[in-house]
């Protein structure tokens, strides 16, 4: 028996967490068809194929907490022999651990959801083998639902996620936007990929491209694609305008955390993807990496090919779904109509001052509620809204005249 004694031991728990952008009520959400995640959720959570990650700080608090699980408070990474939780936990998610316990994909789904928190906003992550487990996100109640992984458009288990995910919400009150990556690596610059395979192309938003960053011990590169950041960019705009106006752009559209974008655009590239309703990403000298695109996947000219405008219409659908419930089971006659048309105005009013409408107009009286619609139990109104549209094409003309011949 060794002699009485006293010990020492550090444990490195230097993996920093990334700086965040302002809160946003903003709820992002992803699907991962592998279960790569699932070893980051409590047992209810695996139990239900899904999680919620309120913040950046949560994130990096699950990966701790599963290394110091896996080896009862002791962690080491192969070769160490030091204790090193930081170091450990920086090999996991930088793709450079060679011990077991982790899959090969972690990496490539880590990153998406990290680069997402980083603009503030809360995400659930879901997973399971395939699409088995996209039950119990499918129901959950958030804004966006972006691509994760890496795979492309085309027979993409991760892109099938999505589009399953915003076609079914587009059928309940509670609609939500997905963001599909068009990786640049598959992409003829001249033959645009076809819209996914979801239905409702207005509730797409499909982005060009991966950006280059550090991992998290700055020292080397991480490719990711830019969903994530994209569907962060609808965040920020939730946080300091209204989901009514543009996430592209030098006000709401920078991309964080990005040393270089993989392939940089030509302009006339810019035009063919843009003119295929996918968005691109730029860089600009002296003002950053923007989103430089807000279309959506719909290819008519409808207004609804804009983000801002697809979002507006999701948000007045959330919003008037409690007030058309408050008339079920209510006499269909005058007074019940009144207090609709009351309730409904006064939430269009409120989007008229905050810059989402220019006009609108709510009929719902005996033109559209007839003796045969009332005696059939049904409630009919029709709500006609002039949303404002984004600035896309700016002409400024500069002559030398004299400008006193002009005044």
């Amino acid at each position: 028996m060794p002699r009485p004694n006293v010990r020492f031991r550090l444990i490195d728990q230097s993996l920093v967490v990334p700086v965040t952008e302002g809160f946003s009520n903003t709820v992002g959400a992803v699907y991962n068809p592998t279960n790569s995640l699932k070893v980051l959720g409590n047992t209810a959570e695996k139990e239900n194929n899904y999680y919620f990650v309120p913040s950046l700080e949560d994130w990096y608090s699950r990966l701790n907490n599963y290394i110091i699980g896996q080896v009862n408070g002791i962690t080491f990474l192969d070769g160490i022999t030091a204790y090193s939780l930081g170091s450990c936990a920086g090999s996991y998610i930088n793709g450079t651990y060679t011990g077991s316990g982790i899959s090969a994909g972690f990496t490539l789904e880590w990153w998406p959801i990290q680069n997402f928190l980083q603009y503030g906003a809360g995400c659930y992550v879901g997973f399971g083998n395939g699409l088995d487990g996209i039950t119990g996100i499918k129901d959950a109640s958030f804004d966006v639902i972006f691509q994760g992984g890496r795979s492309g458009i085309a027979g993409s288990q991760y892109a099938n996620a999505v589009t399953t995910i915003v076609d079914y919400k587009d059928t309940t009150e509670t609609p939500c936007i997905g963001v599909v990556y068009v990786p640049s690596s598959t992409l003829s610059i001249t033959t645009a990929p076809s819209v996914p395979s979801g239905t409702n192309s207005k509730n797409y938003i499909r982005v060009y491209g991966e950006k280059i960053h550090l991992d998290s011990n700055g020292e080397n590169t991480i490719e990711t694609s830019l969903v994530a950041d994209v569907a962060g960019c609808l965040a920020r705009t939730d946080r300091e305008a209204y989901p009514w106006f543009s996430p592209a752009g030098s006000s709401r559209g920078r991309i964080l955390n990005v040393l270089r974008l993989k392939r940089t655009l030509t302009v006339s590239e810019q035009d063919v993807l843009y003119e295929n309703n996918i968005n691109p990403v730029v860089t600009f000298a002296g003002e950053g990496t923007l989103l430089f695109g807000d279309k959506t996947g719909d290819s008519s000219s409808s207004t609804l090919s804009r983000i801002n405008v697809s979002r507006l219409f999701m948000y007045v659908k959330k919003a008037l779904a409690p007030v058309a419930r408050s008339v079920l089971f209510e006499q269909n006659d005058s007074n019940t109509r009144s207090r609709f048309v009351l309730a409904a105005e006064g939430f269009l009013d409120r989007i008229v001052a905050q810059n989402g409408i220019t006009e609108y107009k709510v009929i719902c009286d005996t033109s559209n509620n007839t003796p045969e619609i009332v005696e059939a139990n049904y409630f009919v109104a029709d709500i006609l809204i002039k949303p404002i549209t984004s600035v896309n094409f700016v002409t400024i003309t500069l002559t030398n005249a004299d400008i006193s011949s002009t005044i």
